[in-house]
């Protein structure tokens, strides 16, 4: 980091702004949707269905996006995608029940608001910063992340508990899902502080083309190879809590738990990774492995709380430094021919090529477990666990030609022309 410490243009601070609140939505929401669909249909197999469509999707939904930003401008792709979350929770709270028994259905709205979130999320990331606000925009991002997790999940868990004893049924989802329909529309809202010109046209030609560079076809093997174990986890672990503990309640305190972790991993990793990368990434790689070995043992409410919270703890350390590479990689194969939209487009193809594997994995060796019999899923779940291990192999090469430590911040005047032409348009953005 450099030494201007956390300063960021103001759009980039209004982007966090808007992250915020998403952020805030889905965390009261988002592992409790998996719940939802659990409970209604009683099945593995339907967390999965859920969750696969989701990922299928997020490649076209790119694109799409992408297009439409092209004839509008990124901002408005985000504001669409925040609309479509908005909607899926519409949707959720006229619908009830009916949803959960069609978790394909709401798997493909998803789909469709996670590509245009995204998409615009990640072009905006790298347009209103430079190489040397990567680390500090994404470990500020992360923070925000980690404080939403501790503030929603224990008082959605408060709500759905309390609410179904009083008033019935599924009543305390409905209440939650309603609350972050509100909170969508705040970060809507906010999204029109966000302005930015039409997206650079796609040149997905050019971007394929990249890869024949060794080092860009590194961090893409590393991004799918560990989007195995992020497209199964993303749900797995509050999913297994709840099967534990059969509350909404302790999921929730256990969120808060695992959130207040991972709020000072990612406050530490955003400041030190500028600094120490090469050495927190294999940190960060080496202690969720060794937290993946708790599911060599029987899975009780025990074993998966403490496995959350060391993942809390170490996550952050490898993901941090691993965006900061992978963001390094776009502004050095961004210019006139081929925009960062192009290369993120990419890596988010290989990012869900992981996952959907993954995912896939998960349906066909886990589609006949049921909570009294988890033997397959341990397994896969201490081999997913170990993933990043294989990422952080392949990103050797280019971790030995990391510098000791980054470059100084220089001012955009001094930036050489064509090399970061995105992003220094979008520190002042026209429109």
């Amino acid at each position: 980091m450099s030494k201007h410490g956390l300063h960021l243009p103001r759009m980039a601070w209004w982007l966090l702004v808007v992250s915020g609140f998403f952020h805030l939505s889905i965390s009261l929401s988002n592992t409790f949707v998996n719940i939802f669909v659990f409970k209604v249909d009683h099945s593995f197999a339907a967390i999965a269905w859920y969750n696969l469509p989701i990922f299928v999707l997020l490649p076209f939904t790119f694109v799409l996006a992408a297009w439409i930003a092209q004839h509008t401008s990124t901002a408005m792709a985000l504001r669409i995608g925040i609309a479509l979350h908005a909607l899926f929770y519409a949707v959720t709270l006229v619908i009830g029940e009916r949803a959960a028994r069609m978790p394909w259905a709401l798997g493909v709205l998803m789909g469709l608001a996670a590509g245009f979130y995204w998409l615009a999320f990640d072009v905006l990331s790298v347009e209103y910063t430079d190489q040397d606000g990567h680390e500090p925009f994404f470990g500020t991002h992360g923070v925000l992340t980690s404080v939403a997790n501790v503030i929603a999940p224990p008082i959605a868990g408060w709500l759905i508990s309390r609410e179904d004893v009083f008033l019935g049924g599924l009543s305390g989802y409905h209440i939650v899902f309603g609350i972050s329909f509100v909170l969508f529309i705040g970060a809507t809202f906010f999204s029109f502080r966000l302005h930015s010109d039409p997206m650079s046209h796609l040149h997905l030609r050019r971007g394929l083309q990249a890869l024949r560079k060794a080092s860009w076809m590194r961090l893409m093997a590393a991004s799918s190879i560990y989007g195995l174990r992020e497209g199964v986890f993303m749900f797995l672990i509050g999913l297994l809590v709840y099967v534990a503990t059969g509350s909404e309640m302790k999921l929730g305190v256990f969120l808060l738990l695992q959130g207040g972790l991972s709020f000072l991993a990612f406050f530490l990793a955003g400041r030190l990774s500028a600094k120490y990368r090469s050495r927190l990434i294999g940190i960060g790689s080496i202690g969720m492995s060794v937290a993946a070995i708790l599911f060599l043992f029987p899975i009780h409410a025990r074993t998966i709380i403490m496995y959350g919270c060391l993942t809390a703890a170490a996550l952050p350390f490898f993901m941090v430094p691993l965006q900061g590479y992978v963001y390094d990689g776009i502004d050095g194969r961004t210019d006139e021919d081929t925009p960062a939209t192009t290369h993120i487009i990419v890596r988010e193809w290989f990012e869900n090529l992981g996952r959907i594997i993954g995912i896939i994995l998960f349906l066909t060796i886990c589609v006949h477990q049921t909570p009294n019999h988890l033997g397959k899923l341990r397994g896969l779940s201490f081999a997913l666990g170990l993933v990043q291990l294989g990422s952080w192999a392949i990103l050797i090469p280019t971790i030995r030609k990391q510098r000791p430590k980054r470059p100084k911040r220089r001012d955009r005047e001094e930036l050489a022309e064509g090399e970061r032409k995105t992003a220094n348009k979008r520190l002042n953005p026209m429109s």
